[in-house]
């Protein structure tokens, strides 16, 4: 769309922006996010002729609620694209974004975020380091694609919002416009690193460390059951440790802090088992041959409950929709400023 060819007055000054959203950071412990916003700018005014014309502003944007640095905000004439009636003029404007949001990750790494902007104003300034503006920007096409500059996050198609639409002329006879909007981006965590690197190994330690079940309940076997089962858990305590980094750095426990945690819990109540069934067959008189069948299938139901929560987390687990991400969103929003 290279907006109309036209000297109607209705139709000329009407901007088309298309915006490009680099994220580049997310700390979702300090709940800071940074971003690079890239907007390019189409427009049309009236050819008067005047090929000395310095009198258009500097396109702008306000972000209230963000910490902005403008980099470059500069507009310049297409002579190819300019006709009689009108002049063609292109522009670009570069933005470094700051901005505060609460992440809510229980459900890592198969959390959903959607990072809300919160108000976008288009305006004209008499400069791109201008604190104030002169008028608002009428914008007839606002799009916004989403990148990452991120490998654990997959960007999503960005929700947006018009605050009021602007009518120009009737309803019939000129285009309808915003300057400001409600933008909220919307990205997800990549799961298959964490699926091959965090559940997949501790899984593999947790069946390994299992094994022990199929020895039977007698004082020359406990010993050595016991201390498999203390390597396993010591083994899963420092993998849970030795990759912290990968993990997010919250005060509460996420999945993925419940699935590594529950395991070191399974080997645990293995332990405890071992020296029940030692007592129960040395000092209760119970049949070693039954309590060593029962372990038995203690270890076949141990293996398949894991092999199967494996199974399902990685091939199964559901993601919160996006409907729901987008409305607690908003009800942290309203309680904000409920709260101010």
């Amino acid at each position: 769309m290279d907006l109309w060819d036209t000297d109607d007055l209705l139709f000329l000054n009407k901007v088309r922006c298309q915006a490009w959203v680099k994220l580049i950071a997310v700390d979702p412990k300090e709940g800071m996010y940074a971003l690079r916003l890239k907007c390019h700018w189409r427009f049309r005014t009236l050819n008067t002729e005047d090929r000395t014309e310095t009198r258009l502003k500097v396109p702008g944007l306000r972000m209230p609620g963000l910490d902005v640095q403008v980099e470059e905000s500069r507009i310049w004439r297409d002579l190819k694209m300019s006709t009689d009636k009108t002049l063609f003029w292109r522009g670009v404007s570069q933005f470094n974004v700051v901005g505060y949001e609460i992440f809510e990750i229980e459900d890592f790494p198969f959390d959903r975020q959607a990072i809300n902007l919160e108000l976008l104003e288009f305006v004209w300034r008499d400069s791109k380091d201008s604190d104030t503006f002169d008028l608002s920007m009428n914008l007839v096409y606002l799009g916004v694609i989403t990148e990452s500059m991120l490998p654990q996050w997959d960007p999503m198609p960005a929700s947006i919002g018009v605050e009021e639409l602007i009518k120009t002329g009737d309803c019939t006879t000129g285009p309808t416009s915003a300057s400001r909007f409600l933008v909220q981006l919307r990205v997800e965590r990549k799961v298959w690193f964490y699926i091959t690197q965090i559940y997949l190994v501790t899984l593999l330690i947790t069946i390994i460390t299992t094994f022990p079940l199929a020895l039977p309940p007698t004082e020359s076997h406990v010993g050595t059951r016991l201390t498999i089962y203390g390597t396993g858990i010591l083994t899963l305590v420092a993998y849970k440790y030795g990759i912290a980094d990968a993990l997010p750095r919250v005060s509460y426990q996420t999945y993925t802090d419940k699935f590594l945690v529950s395991q070191i819990i399974t080997v645990t109540a293995i332990a405890l088992e071992a020296l029940i069934a030692l007592h129960l067959v040395t000092y209760a008189g119970a049949d070693e041959q039954i309590v060593h069948y029962v372990e038995h299938c203690g270890l076949a139901v141990t293996v398949c409950f894991w092999v199967g929560l494996f199974v399902y987390t990685a091939r199964f687990k559901p993601r919160i929709p996006w409907a729901t991400v987008l409305a607690n969103q908003e009800k942290k929003m309203q309680n904000d400023l409920s709260k101010q």
